[in-house]
């Protein structure tokens, strides 16, 4: 606010979990990912939005949350808190947009990060390896994703949930399937007869 005079963006990116099934979660460890995901998210949203965000030309709020939507094996912790910052995405957006204020949900996939190589080699590994695209996702992929949030067309995504995860949230399992591949690893292409001109 010294600096520049007026608050325009605010990208909410806290977030935090470790590798444990559901049902060893601890309160304190399930208490301390809430904490930090979903009450992280509503302080920072309402210090911004009191701090008068948007008050120059209208606002945006990106809320960074996690695909995939249909569960994570060993983080449930995590999902049932990115899934609670989704909901208050939700209902920020038709509470701020009178003030001009745009928020939205970008939902990250498997990104090859420094907090996904902390963890044992076979989950990064195997994680690349569910990605329909091939490969897992670059960072700066997703900061021009949270960029073009930002910009004017980003708000015409009020109260939205943008996955950029190379298709995780529509698959389960490797790919491709282990069932589906050629020897050579490839998967087969059905051979089709040309449209007639």
């Amino acid at each position: 606010m010294e600096r520049f005079g007026a608050l325009d963006v605010l990208v909410n990116n806290a977030g935090g979990q470790y590798f444990v099934p559901a049902e060893s979660i601890s309160a304190k460890g399930w208490r301390a990912v809430m904490r930090l995901n979903v009450e992280g998210t509503a302080t920072m949203t309402h210090a911004a939005v009191s701090a008068g965000l948007g008050a120059r030309s209208g606002g945006a709020i990106v809320n960074v949350t996690v695909s995939p939507h249909h569960g994570m094996p060993a983080m449930a912790h995590t999902g049932a808190a990115r899934a609670a910052v989704e909901s208050l995405t939700r209902e920020w957006a038709a509470s701020f947009a009178e003030r001009g204020i745009a928020v939205v949900a970008a939902a990250i996939g498997r990104f090859d990060t420094e907090s996904l190589r902390k963890y044992p080699e076979v989950v990064w590994r195997q994680a690349a390896r569910s990605v329909p695209l091939g490969r897992l996702g670059r960072m700066e992929e997703f900061g021009w994703l949270v960029a073009m949030l930002a910009t004017p067309l980003g708000r015409s995504l009020l109260g939205s949930g943008v996955t950029l995860d190379g298709a995780c949230d529509n698959w389960h399992g490797p790919w491709p399937p282990p069932t589906m591949v050629e020897d050579d690893g490839t998967v087969p292409t059905e051979a089709r007869r040309p449209s007639p001109a």
